[in-house]
C-alpha cells in the first residue's frame, strides 16, 4: 500500500515537474521581452538624463546672464548714469575688458523715455569692439527689450541675423533695489558656435542646433511641430541601430520656439543589454531542462520517501493520542523544520496553558497597580474579586472577600451601593456613573459597568471608585481665584473712576491757594502764606498720586491706550535730565546721558516714555548720595532699544527688592525713609513698559548702588494689536521672572 501511494506522488512529482519546466520556458521568453523592452525604456530614460543635462548647461548660462544683469543694474552708480552720463564710470567699468571677462557681448542702456543713453558690443574673445546688431536696435525702438516696471524683467532668446542671442533685460533701480525705474539694463550674448562646442565639452555630447526661422533637416522638420506647441518637452527617438537623438526647443523672449538642439549618444546600453537578454535566455532554458531532470530523482530520493515517514508518524499519534513521541528527521532541510514544528506543536498546548495561567496573573498586576478600588460582585451583590487597593480599603484578603455581600464591607461600599441602585443596574443594564461624599468627608467618583457573557446575559458588574477630594478642593480654589480676580477688575475700575471724581475739585483747590500765595486777593501775612504754600505743595503732591493711581487703575482695566508717534530719542532724554536737574543740583549730582549713534528716533507713546523716564531718573537721583553720578546708556539690541539707568547710591536689600513693581510697597531700607513716595511709580513704570510690549529688570546690591534697564520696540506701531497683546502678556511674564 505503501509503495502504491509512494508511486502515485511519483507520477504527480513527473507530471508537476513538466509543467513547471513549460511555464518556465514561458516565463523566460515573455521576461526576455519585457527586458528587452525595460532596456528600451532605459536607454529613452538615459537619453532624458543626458539631454536634461545639455537643458540644464543652457540655462546655466542664461541665468548667469540674468544673475549679472541684475548685478549691474541694482546699483546706485549705474541709477545716476543713467541721469549724468558719468564719463568716469564709463572709464571706470564699461571698458572692452570689463564685458569679456564677464562673457557679455553686448551691454545697452535705455532710458524711461525709450532712448539709448550708452550701446557697447564687444568680442569676448579679443575684447575687441563690435558693431552692435541692428536687430537688437529695431527691437530696442519698438519696444520689445524694455521694462515697463520695477519689477519686470525679460529673459530668452532673440534670433538676430548674425547668430541667436541670450538676451537678459532688467530695470534700473539702486543698490537696495528701491525705485522708481530709471530705465532697462539689456546685456547679450551670443549663442555661436564656440559656445556650442563649450556646451559640447561640458556635457560630453554630439550637439547641432538649428534656428526656428531658417530650413531644417528632414528629422527636425519632423520635430518642428511638437517643439512649437511644446518647447519645454524633450523628445527621443533612435536615429539608428548604433545611435539615438533627444530633441528639445528654447524659447524666444515671447514664449514661442527660437532653437531647436539635438543630442546624439549611443546606443552602447540597449545593444549590450539585448546580447545578454540573448545569452541568458538560453542559458536558463538549458538550465531549466537539466534541473528538471535532477529533481525529479532528487525528489523521488529525498523527498517523497521522507514524506511518507512524516505521515506514518502523525498518523500514529493522532491514533495512540501519546504527545509524548516526537518525530526524529535527519538532514537541516524543510522537512526536518515541519518535523520540528511537529515536535514544537507538542509542547505549544503545555505553553498555551501555562500562557493562560501568566495572563490572569498578569491582568490581576496590572488591576492591583491601579489606585482606584475595583470590585466585581455577582447579581447578588456578593463579591467575585477585587484588586489590592480595594482589599486594603476593605481591610480584608481577596480569599476572605469572595462570597461576602458588598453591603456588608466595611467603608464605602455599603452607603455607595445603596446610592448607586445596583439591583438596578441588573435589571436596566445601564452604565451609571457619579460622585458621592462619604462621612468622613471624602468625595468619590464611581462607575458600575454591567458585565456580560457571550449570549449577552449580565453575570456581574465592574464597580470602581476614584478619590476625587483633592480634585475637588483645586476646583474651588480656580473658583475662589477666578471670583478675586473679578473684584481686583471691579476696584481698579473704581479706583479709576474716583480719581476722576477727585481731581476736579482738587485742581480747584490747588489753583485758589496758588492765587492767594501770588496775593492776587491781597496782601496775607507771614504765617497765612506759609499755610498757603503747604496748602498748595500738599494739594499737587496729592494730585500727582491721583493721577499715578488713575493710571495704574486704567492699566488694571484695560483702558490704557497708547498713542504712538516718532521723537528723537537724545533730545527726549536731555528734557528729562534737565526736568529733574534742580533736584539734581541740590545734591551735587552728574547725570551723564549715552546713545549709540545708530539710534536717532524711536516710535513710541512719547508722554508715556518721558513719564517712565522722569520716574527712574528721579528715583536714582532720591537714592544717590551727595556728589554723586547717575548714568544713562541707550543701545540698540536686535529691533529693541535698551535703556538702562544706573546710580551708585545706598542700594537695595534684598529683602525689600521683591516690593519692587508692587502698588503702594515702598522698601524699608534705613536711608529710603528719608524719601517721600507713594509706591506707584515703579509699578506704573513696569505696566507701562509691558503695554509697549518690553520688559524692565533691575540688580542692586546694597551700599554700591542699583541698576534698573527696560526694553522697547523702536518701531512699536509695526506689531499688530493681537500680536502686541500677546508679546506684552509673554514679555510681562518674563519681567516677574527676572524681579523673582
Amino acid at each position: 500500500m505503501l509503495g502504491v501511494y509512494a508511486i502515485d506522488i511519483s507520477k504527480k512529482v513527473l507530471i508537476i515537474t513538466l509543467l513547471i519546466f513549460a511555464v518556465l520556458t514561458a516565463s523566460f521568453t515573455f521576461t526576455h521581452n519585457m527586458q528587452l523592452s525595460n532596456f528600451l525604456e532605459l536607454e529613452q530614460a538615459d537619453t532624458l538624463e543626458n539631454v536634461e543635462r545639455v537643458q540644464n548647461s543652457v540655462a546655466t548660462e542664461q541665468g548667469y546672464l540674468d544673475y549679472i544683469v541684475q548685478d549691474w543694474a541694482c546699483w546706485d552708480d549705474t541709477y545716476r548714469f543713467i541721469d549724468d552720463k558719468n564719463q568716469e564710470y564709463i572709464n571706470v567699468d564699461l571698458q572692452n575688458q570689463t564685458l569679456a571677462g564677464i562673457n557679455v557681448n553686448v551691454m545697452i542702456f535705455v532710458n524711461n523715455s525709450g532712448e539709448v543713453v550708452y550701446i557697447k558690443s564687444v568680442n569676448t574673445h579679443t575684447a575687441e569692439e563690435m558693431p552692435v546688431s541692428d536687430d537688437l536696435l529695431a527691437m530696442i525702438k519698438d519696444g520689445s527689450l524694455l521694462t515697463t516696471g520695477d519689477e519686470d524683467s525679460i529673459s530668452g532668446f532673440v534670433l538676430l541675423e548674425e547668430d541667436p542671442m541670450f538676451i537678459s533685460c532688467h530695470p534700473i533701480l539702486t543698490t537696495t533695489y528701491e525705485g522708481p525705474s530709471k530705465g532697462t539694463l539689456i546685456f547679450g550674448r551670443y549663442f555661436d558656435d564656440e559656445l556650442l562646442d563649450s556646451f559640447k565639452r561640458v556635457t560630453r555630447s554630439s550637439l547641432l542646433m538649428y534656428r526656428a526661422d531658417e530650413n531644417m533637416p528632414a528629422d527636425f522638420q519632423t520635430k518642428i511641430k511638437n517643439a512649437s506647441e511644446n518647447p519645454d518637452r524633450i523628445i527621443v527617438e533612435p536615429l539608428n541601430e548604433d545611435q539615438i537623438a533627444g530633441y528639445f526647443g528654447l524659447k524666444d523672449i515671447n514664449g514661442d520656439l527660437a532653437l531647436l538642439i539635438r543630442a546624439d549618444f549611443p546606443r552602447e546600453l540597449y545593444r549590450h543589454g539585448e546580447r545578454t537578454l540573448n545569452y541568458m535566455y538560453w542559458f536558463l532554458i538549458l538550465t531549466g531542462l537539466m534541473t528538471g531532470v535532477g529533481v525529479k530523482f532528487a525528489l523521488d530520493k529525498l523527498f517523497i520517501s521522507r514524506l511518507v515517514e512524516i505521515d506514518d508518524f502523525v498518523t500514529k499519534v493522532r491514533s495512540e493520542k501519546d504527545l509524548s513521541k516526537r518525530l526524529d528527521l535527519k538532514d537541516n532541510d524543510e522537512l526536518y523544520r515541519l518535523s520540528r514544528e511537529i515536535n514544537g506543536m507538542l509542547n505549544e498546548i503545555y505553553l498555551a496553558e501555562q500562557e493562560l495561567k501568566a495572563q490572569a496573573r498578569e491582568k490581576k498586576v496590572l488591576l492591583d497597580s491601579l489606585n482606584e478600588l475595583v470590585v466585581f460582585v455577582s447579581p447578588e451583590l456578593k463579591i467575585i474579586w477585587a484588586n489590592k487597593a480595594a482589599l486594603e480599603y476593605m481591610n480584608m484578603d481577596l480569599e476572605s472577600a469572595m462570597g461576602v455581600c458588598l453591603k456588608a464591607t466595611p467603608g464605602i461600599s455599603g452607603p455607595l451601593v445603596e446610592f448607586m441602585y445596583l439591583e438596578h443596574i441588573f435589571t436596566s443594564e445601564e452604565k451609571k456613573s457619579g460622585e458621592f461624599t462619604a462621612k468622613d468627608g471624602k468625595v468619590w467618583f464611581f462607575q458600575a459597568t454591567p458585565v456580560t457573557d457571550d449570549q449577552g446575559k449580565i453575570i456581574g458588574v465592574l464597580q470602581t471608585c476614584r478619590d476625587v477630594t483633592e480634585r475637588k478642593e483645586a476646583e474651588k480654589l480656580l473658583q475662589e481665584k477666578q471670583v478675586a480676580e473679578v473684584a481686583n477688575r471691579t476696584k481698579s475700575e473704581f479706583l479709576a473712576n474716583m480719581s476722576h471724581e477727585l481731581r476736579t475739585p482738587l485742581n480747584s483747590i490747588i489753583g485758589f491757594s496758588d492765587l492767594l500765595y501770588e496775593k492776587i486777593y491781597g496782601d496775607l501775612n507771614e504765617k497765612q502764606l506759609k499755610a498757603v504754600g503747604n496748602i498748595s505743595r500738599s494739594g499737587k503732591h496729592l494730585l500727582n498720586l491721583i493721577n499715578d493711581i488713575l493710571d495704574l487703575s486704567k492699566v488694571e482695566a484695560g483702558k490704557l491706550e497708547l498713542e504712538y508717534k516718532e521723537f528723537e530719542l537724545s533730545s527726549k532724554l536731555n528734557s528729562i535730565k534737565n526736568l529733574l536737574s534742580p533736584i539734581a543740583d541740590r545734591k551735587m549730582i552728574e547725570v551723564q546721558i549715552q546713545v549709540d549713534e545708530s539710534l536717532n528716533t524711536i516710535r513710541a507713546d512719547e508722554a508715556r516714555f518721558a513719564q517712565i523716564m522722569y520716574n527712574l531718573l528721579d528715583n536714582a537721583i532720591k537714592f544717590s548720595k551727595e556728589n554723586g553720578l547717575v548714568e544713562i546708556d541707550a543701545k540698540r539690541k536686535g529691533d529693541t532699544v535698551e535703556i538702562t539707568v544706573k546710580d551708585y547710591g545706598i542700594g537695595i536689600k534684598v529683602e525689600d527688592q521683591s516690593k519692587l513693581f508692587k502698588p503702594f510697597s515702598q522698601i524699608a531700607s534705613f536711608s529710603s525713609k528719608k524719601v517721600q513716595g507713594t509706591g506707584l511709580g515703579l509699578a506704573l513704570v513696569k505696566q507701562i513698559v509691558n503695554l509697549h510690549g518690553g520688559y524692565i529688570w533691575f540688580n542692586s546690591r546694597i551700599g554700591e548702588g542699583s541698576t534698573f534697564a527696560f526694553t522697547i520696540p523702536i518701531n512699536g506701531n509695526k506689531r499688530t494689536e493681537g500680536d502686541s497683546e500677546v508679546e506684552a502678556s509673554n514679555i510681562a511674564g518674563k519681567a516677574e521672572d527676572s524681579e523673582s
